[in-house]
């Protein structure tokens, strides 16, 4: 095996359209397929398993920097003076893409999530601690370097 293709996490970079996320600390996905059993009468086994959905999740954390928040930066919706334009604002927040690269000479993307949106972040203060932003997204599909 050839040295120097470990990905790890120093050499990552994550990018939310297309802007890297400054102090990033971790990201995570994960995809999943459904399948459902086709279970029939006269047949104590299952007959077959059937695909019935595909789903994937993608989170991230980041530490807090003031004066840069999930809501300053667009990526989740402002309350608003009212409810009415509370919901305005959450029926037009777009969608956002993600990016993972290898920063490693040439750059190379190693994964890639579309039609993202920031649905939870939570945050944690503490008296000895680095303030940090855990996010978490709905994602409508995840691509590999394989771009499958």
């Amino acid at each position: 095996m050839e040295k120097g293709r470990v990905f790890t996490g120093c050499r990552a970079r994550f990018m939310l359209n297309g802007k890297k996320v400054g102090y990033a600390t971790n990201v995570s996905g994960s995809e999943e397929i459904t399948y459902d059993p086709i279970e029939v009468l006269d047949n104590i086994q299952v007959e077959e398993f059937v695909p019935t959905s595909y789903r994937c999740t993608f989170s991230a954390s980041m530490v807090r920097i003031v004066g840069e928040s999930v809501k300053s930066a667009g990526w989740f919706p402002s309350l608003g003076t009212s409810p009415e334009e509370h919901l305005q604002n959450i029926l037009l927040n777009g969608e956002l893409s993600a990016t993972i690269q290898d920063t490693k000479k040439p750059p190379k993307t190693i994964m890639t999530v579309e039609q993202i949106k920031l649905a939870s972040y939570n945050f944690t203060v503490n008296a000895r601690g680095i303030v940090g932003t855990d996010m978490t997204f709905v994602c409508i599909r995840i691509r590999d370097e394989s771009g499958g």
